[in-house]
């Protein structure tokens, strides 16, 4: 009753209000509300007139005239900050800053409980894997971005190391945390006769921005090794380099599958009208799955064909029917999403590969609006396909959506770190908006 109360004053008088003093006591150190958002400190929140106390409550937010908390049963809850007497700090600890709270996806409270649980299973699978560098390496990113100093340091140590595929690895996990890192380096990486290295680099340079070093990619994206040309073409991209664009449409025609993908995420990335020009002129001129590629940078750049020529494609070959009806599907295309849903219905071999495309299927469904294919995820998360679970948490992360949150809970109790570890991700990615974005940014460059 007295959240409903506070929410009712705060609506009434929101026109009204002006900055307020509200006095915190009880923290080992002078604090403001702004300093305790985000963070996993304790409060209670004492109101004035009938000094009623609420009790067990996280800072979400606070600005001159509102204070948003995060109650265990209730969800979040405002306080016009006029209404508020004080706010004591629990236990007299200030708690480090968990995350910016700007970047934070606002939680449900069974989410965030999930979310909370998934950051503790990290420091679990950190303090198991000393053994396993790359392992101890990822679970330290997850656990940076709960500003966990431990762990942050372990990344820069790593970065100072002696060994550079490490050095760059740990380079690409500051990244993933919102730090900056040594363009010096990446560009010690360009230069270097290992071909990851190499690779890693090149995708580095692009993330990082790092113009400087545009001439060591040129050389890499004329390369014949599909390993260094496919990350020197999308960070060169990434960079605006259009000088590459006659060289890309060459590529977007080439028979690999993985130069192919490179080329139509490259002249999607440039865009404007002459790539859209380009790629028209090519739809008369190819067949098959290049004119598949042809379209799909068409869809990105929202050329008014793309919906047309993907139906075409749709129809005419079969053999591209399913790939076609994942992209339709997301657009509401009935034909599409008929096609998928009777995919789902048929029986087949639990093979790796099906079980893949029917989490590809849900996922085309959940972003179309059925949130009936949650339960597919659901039934792939038990299944014994390895590759099929982890790509369910890949789809988790593109999806975005935190109502998927409290799905990944058993994954995180898995024991197999490499599992648990996957679905702390996941669930981390959902609540952190630009750590997805930039954990996005990565799997682009993979």
């Amino acid at each position: 009753m007295r959240h409903a109360v506070a929410v009712a004053v705060l609506v009434l008088a929101a026109g009204l209000a002006w900055a307020a003093e509200v006095k915190i006591t009880g923290a080992d150190r002078p604090v403001t509300l702004r300093e305790l958002a985000g963070t996993d400190t304790l409060v209670t929140v004492v109101l004035k007139d009938s000094g009623a106390k609420d009790a067990n409550l996280k800072v979400v937010s606070a600005t001159d005239t509102t204070l948003t908390v995060l109650t265990q049963k209730q969800g979040e809850i405002p306080y016009l900050l006029d209404t508020v007497e004080e706010v004591q700090v629990q236990g007299g600890k200030v708690e480090g800053s968990r995350f910016n709270p700007e970047e934070v996806q606002m939680l449900r409270a069974e989410q965030q409980r999930v979310v909370d649980r998934a950051f503790s299973r990290a420091r679990e699978i950190y303090g198991e894997s000393s053994d396993d560098q790359e392992m101890k390496m990822d679970a330290a990113v997850l656990l940076a971005l709960s500003n966990d100093g431990d762990a942050t340091n372990y990344l820069k140590q790593l970065v100072e190391s002696n060994d550079l595929q490490t050095q760059l690895e740990a380079s690409r996990g500051l990244y993933l945390i919102g730090e900056s890192f040594s363009e010096s380096l990446v560009r010690q990486g360009l230069e270097s006769g290992n071909r990851d290295a190499r690779a890693l680099s090149a995708s580095l340079t692009g993330v990082g921005g790092f113009t400087d070093l545009i001439p060591l990619l040129k050389p890499m994206f004329a390369d014949r090794a599909i390993e260094l040309s496919t990350p020197a073409a999308r960070a060169l991209a990434r960079m605006g380099q259009r000088e590459i664009i006659s060289r890309l449409v060459s590529m977007v025609q080439e028979p690999s599958d993985v130069k192919g993908e490179a080329a139509v995420f490259a002249l999607a990335r440039l865009g404007g009208d002459d790539v859209r020009q380009e790629m028209l002129n090519l739809l008369s001129q190819t067949e098959g799955k290049v004119r598949l590629r042809v379209v799909m940078v068409l869809h990105a750049l929202n050329d008014p064909t793309k919906t047309e020529e993907l139906k075409r494609i749709f129809s005419d070959y079969p053999t591209l029917s399913p790939k076609i009806a994942l992209v339709l599907a997301r657009e509401g295309d009935w034909d599409a999403t008929q096609f998928l849903r009777a995919r789902l219905a048929r029986r087949e071999d639990p093979t790796d590969n099906n079980l893949i495309y029917r989490a590809e299927i849900a996922a085309a469904l959940l972003a179309s609006g059925d949130p009936t294919a949650l339960t597919v995820f659901q039934d792939l998360l038990r299944s014994e396909s390895m590759p099929a679970k982890m790509r369910v948490f890949e789809l988790v992360v593109e999806l975005g959506s935190a109502r998927i949150i409290p799905l990944l809970q058993p994954s995180i109790e898995n024991v197999d770190k490499e599992l648990s570890h996957a679905a702390c991700q996941a669930s981390i990615a959902l609540a952190l908006p630009a750590y997805r974005a930039r954990l996005l940014e990565m799997r682009e460059e993979m």
